[in-house]
């Protein structure tokens, strides 16, 4: 009889923990995400609205200044910048390697970005070997597109955070059984 009525509380303490700590760790992944997408997105903004004038007149000051900006911007966070004309062309990469594509053109989130959209998204790189968040702004003056601005951001730091909260519910629900 007494191990009925604990394999019967065990079981409700299974499925209210599960009730509470599920729902809890997929909100703490999404706010986690789209906290990232934000800062990125904000970040993209920021660089794309001092590259206009670097963009329609280029000249080798305003270039040193805004790859200043962006090399600063990926020794800080990480992230990769790109800054491209109105035809995809690379005018700024932060490519720590200095080689690879230099035509972006054909990337779906440059082309969105140059048709005046912003986009945003997660995908594999099959170059790196990781998930990246990506977001692309378009750069505009005068309400004509001069060009884009992309961050690449890799999303193995917030995967990691996301991972340790996980843990952290798993071993709460663990004291509580």
């Amino acid at each position: 009889m007494r191990s009925r009525i604990l394999v019967g509380y065990l079981g409700l303490v299974v499925v209210v923990l599960a009730a509470l700590e599920i729902p809890l760790g997929v909100q703490f992944s999404r706010n986690e995400r789209r906290t990232l997408e934000t800062k990125v997105e904000h970040d993209a903004t920021t660089i794309a609205s001092i590259a206009p004038d670097t963009l329609l007149r280029p000249t080798q000051k305003r270039l040193q200044a805004i790859a200043g900006v962006a090399y600063r911007y990926r020794r800080n966070t990480g992230g990769r910048v790109v800054i491209v004309n109105r035809t995809g062309v690379a005018v700024i990469d932060t490519n720590a390697s200095g080689a690879g594509v230099t035509d972006f053109a054909s990337r779906p989130e440059i082309a969105s970005a140059l048709r005046g959209n912003v986009a945003a998204g997660t995908r594999n790189s099959s170059t790196l070997h990781t998930r990246l968040l990506y977001v692309a702004v378009p750069v505009a003056a005068n309400g004509r597109i001069a060009g884009a601005a992309r961050i690449t951001y890799p999303t193995s730091a917030v995967d990691s955070r996301i991972r340790r909260y996980w843990l952290v519910l798993a071993a709460i629900a663990a004291i509580v059984v």
